[in-house]
């Protein structure tokens, strides 16, 4: 179980990473029990609580400037290019994917401060990666989720690595 504290810093630090991640649809840590939420949404067949889709078609790939929709990721997925929104375990993946391909820039001589904003952003992603596998939307059973499919894949390839 996380601490009040722990979930308050990671949310501040959601926003300041990712700043679509300051939304109560993705606020840390997701839970069953919180959210009331006990499966991940079907972005093309999902609607939110207030009736808007869980997916709304976008008209081309992401750059810094595409404008940010209040409770949505807008990148790639199943459904093409558009906006995911947070009740989707692919919103999760887009920006997992976005993370994984543009991190902070730093040069080699690190200072504290460079280092911070590195490692901020791997804690975020890091949780976005674990969420963009989970089984529900959970983030202790997502985390479980992506290591027992790391620890399958190493498996495998453990048993590949021996025939």
């Amino acid at each position: 179980m996380v601490s009040e504290s722990r979930a308050r810093e990671l949310n501040a630090l959601f926003a300041s990473v990712v700043p679509e991640l300051d939304s109560p649809y993705a606020k840390y840590p997701l839970t069953a029990s919180s959210g009331g939420r006990n499966q991940w949404v079907d972005p093309g067949k999902g609607k939110t609580s207030k009736g808007e889709p869980c997916f709304i078609a976008g008209s081309g790939g992401w750059t810094p400037a595409t404008p940010t929709k209040q409770d949505y990721a807008y990148g790639p997925g199943p459904l093409g290019f558009g906006y995911y929104h947070f009740l989707t375990r692919e919103s999760y993946a887009v920006l997992y994917g976005r993370m994984q391909s543009s991190p902070p820039v730093a040069c080699c001589a690190f200072t504290s401060g460079q280092r911070r904003i590195v490692n901020d952003h791997e804690e975020v992603k890091k949780i976005m990666w674990y969420r963009s596998l989970g089984s529900v939307p959970d983030d202790a059973q997502a985390q479980k989720d992506a290591i027992a499919i790391a620890q399958g894949t190493a498996k495998i390839g453990l048993q590949l690595h021996a025939e």
